[in-house]
């Protein structure tokens, strides 16, 4: 039988509560560095998401209007929907506005000088606008449709 005096007793013993405190709370720090970082990730892949998906949309609608005959062009705003989860919960997810101006270009819109068609042209602009965090977030797009452009070649609008 093994007598414990105080020497050998001190090496048996378990953690102090002040190594148990500092464990405990490295512990915590390294939970919410991964909490965190995870939170910033999904953060991330939502907001790529967006954006990607406002870059769609743009692209769908200058598609349209290139196809569109140069007198049905016309200035406009509209709402999109994208959830990517297929609203299961009711939610439609990130709401986009759509605006889509049309100017006459300027001269310093064009490199080359002098462009004697720009009075048959118009320069368009489509934006989406939405909202992700609390923060209004902006993707344009611009395109210039002629007179006597593609559309006359690819579609005819009735």
């Amino acid at each position: 039988m093994r007598v414990q005096t105080a020497a050998n007793y001190r090496s048996t013993s378990a953690f102090t509560f002040a190594e148990t405190m500092v464990a405990i709370l490295i512990g915590a720090v390294m939970l919410t560095a991964l909490y965190s970082s995870f939170t910033f990730g999904y953060g991330a892949v939502k907001l790529s998401r967006e954006d990607l998906r406002a870059t769609q949309i743009l692209l769908q609608r200058l598609e349209t209007l290139r196809l569109t005959s140069f007198s049905a062009i016309q200035a406009g705003t509209s709402t999109d929907y994208y959830e990517p989860s297929s609203g299961t919960n009711g939610s439609r997810g990130a709401v986009y506005t759509i605006a889509i101006t049309t100017n006459a270009p300027t001269s310093s819109d064009m490199p080359v000088q002098p462009v004697y068609y720009m009075n048959k042209m118009r320069k368009i602009t489509v934006t989406a606008t939405w909202t992700n965090a609390n923060q209004v977030r902006t993707r344009s797009l611009q395109t210039y449709a002629a007179q006597n452009g593609i559309q006359s070649y690819v579609y005819t609008h009735k």
